[in-house]
Formats: structure tokens, C-alpha cells, sequence
């Protein structure tokens, strides 16, 4: 079965390289953008399966960027990683704007995240 692909919106290039290391050996495409501006550009120009989004980033937030896709892209799911917080109001407005999921930074297994993408893009 193929591997969903991904996009990374992420202005943290440690969280970046760290899931670029982690899902490239394993079979999956995963393009990474450092801002909301990049990330869009991605989206025109090809399709993905999940969306991996920061919540807090210079110029276009993943909050913008998941309506975007919500408007576009029907299948695609959005799944923020973030290390804001706000007693929990950000992310259930998030969940009930249409995100599929919202993980808190740090990550504490990179596997539950692949697990978590796998079950979003319907092949886990």
C-alpha cells in the first residue's frame, strides 16, 4: 500500500529535520515549508494526504493555512502540532473547525505520530 504524503508547515527547523529523518527512510513523501507563504506554494503545485501544521508562525498561521485547505482540498487532513496552549480553547476550536487532531510539542513518539497519519490518510 503507499505511504500518505505529507506536508510539514513548521518554522521550527529542528522539528522539521527531525520528521524528515524519521518518515523519508520510511517510505513516505514529505515535503517541509518553513512558513505559511511556502506552504501554500506546496499545496498549489501538488496533492498530499496530511497536513502536519504549527499553530504559531510569522505571516500566514496554521489556523489560515488549515481553512485553506478545508476550502480546497476535501480529503486532506490537518493535524497541528504545537507548543501553544491555552487551557485546551485553541485546540477545540481547531478540532471543531475541521482538524483531524492536536498533538503537543514536544512529541513524545514519532511512531504514534506516523500511526496517527497513517490512520488519518485511511491506510493504517
Amino acid at each position: 500500500m503507499e505511504k500518505p504524503r505529507i506536508l510539514s508547515i513548521d518554522d521550527e527547523p529542528n522539528f522539521t529535520d527531525m520528521l524528515r529523518q524519521y518518515f523519508a527512510p520510511r517510505g513516505y513523501k514529505i515535503d517541509i515549508a518553513s512558513d505559511g507563504e511556502r506552504g501554500m506554494e506546496l499545496l498549489n503545485s501538488n496533492e498530499y494526504d496530511v497536513a502536519i501544521l504549527d499553530l504559531k508562525m510569522a505571516g500566514l498561521s496554521g489556523e489560515q493555512i488549515m481553512n485553506e485547505i478545508k476550502k480546497r482540498e476535501k480529503g486532506m487532513k490537518v493535524i497541528f502540532v504545537s507548543a501553544y496552549t491555552d487551557s485546551g480553547r485553541t485546540k477545540t476550536r481547531l478540532l471543531e473547525g475541521g482538524a483531524y487532531a492536536f498533538l503537543e510539542k514536544p512529541l513524545t513518539s514519532l511512531k504514534d505520530l506516523e500511526d496517527l497519519i497513517n490512520k488519518a490518510a485511511g491506510s493504517g
